[in-house]
């Protein structure tokens, strides 16, 4: 009698690993791109566009150099915000890129991006 319950607490550590593996492996897998369409909903391109141009601007390139690692902040997004901004940070071979955008909500429900700041430091 005492095996058969000891088994059974052996299957629960199983499927408890098994959960905690696969919630681990969902969080690692949203993207960048993924917070920002749950965020903004539908009319995130603005936004999306911006973020993927990010890594070919010949300006941004020219100071920091190859990029070989993003880090991408979206504050604290919610569906009924009228405002985010969002933070891109762009670590290269010779400096680092932080480009941080506001954008607002306008009333037809489209966003639009209000201010851009971009800062690069060794």
């Amino acid at each position: 009698m005492h095996a058969k319950s000891r088994g059974l607490q052996n299957w629960g550590y199983v499927a408890l690993g098994i959960v905690a593996f696969a919630a681990y492996y969902l969080i690692r897998s949203i993207k960048a791109e993924d917070v920002v369409r749950l965020a903004m909903g539908k009319k995130s391109e603005l936004v999306l566009s911006a973020l993927n141009s990010a890594n070919v601007s010949p300006r941004i390139l020219s100071r920091t150099g190859k990029i070989v690692s993003k880090k991408f902040d979206a504050g604290k997004p919610g569906p009924k915000q009228d405002s985010l901004t969002f933070r891109l940070v762009l670590k290269g071979e010779k400096a680092t890129a932080t480009i941080k955008t506001k954008v607002m909500r306008q009333l037809s429900g489209e966003w639009k991006m209000l201010k851009s700041d971009t800062v690069f430091t060794k």
